[in-house]
């Protein structure tokens, strides 16, 4: 795999869907995580609070209520394009990747960023 080096030191977040079979896939919706193997809902929620934001104020600049918000967090309401939306205002950069890429690209991924709860660095850029 060549690596695209203008990657480096940018926020990405891995967005990798897995269907196991339509039944599943309309019962429960596309299986989205983020890149170190956490739901999706926690990656950002963790994101949100290392950027010192609350529900509300990340609502107001995704134009959503901090209850869908909050759902969506826990797991529940996720719609890939709200999640996208949540992702770039949260300053990440969306990525979908192909399930047998996910692996690579993680390794990657772990060998650029340093371990920190997402965020946790960039709470004076977002206060």
């Amino acid at each position: 795999m060549r690596v695209n080096r203008r990657f480096l030191g940018l926020d990405i977040i891995v967005v990798s869907i897995y269907i196991i079979d339509v039944t599943q896939r309309i019962r429960q919706g596309p299986v989205l995580w983020g890149p170190a193997g956490e739901p999706i809902g926690r990656y950002l929620a963790n994101a949100r609070r290392g950027r010192g934001l609350t529900l509300a104020q990340l609502g107001e600049r995704v134009g959503i209520s901090a209850a869908r918000i909050s759902r969506i967090e826990h797991g529940a309401d996720l719609r890939l394009s709200t999640v996208l939306d949540l992702a770039r205002a949260l300053k990440f950069e969306p990525l979908l990747v192909h399930k047998e890429h996910v692996p690579a690209v993680r390794a990657l991924l772990a060998s650029l960023v340093s371990p920190e709860t997402p965020g946790e660095s960039d709470r004076a850029r977002f206060a």
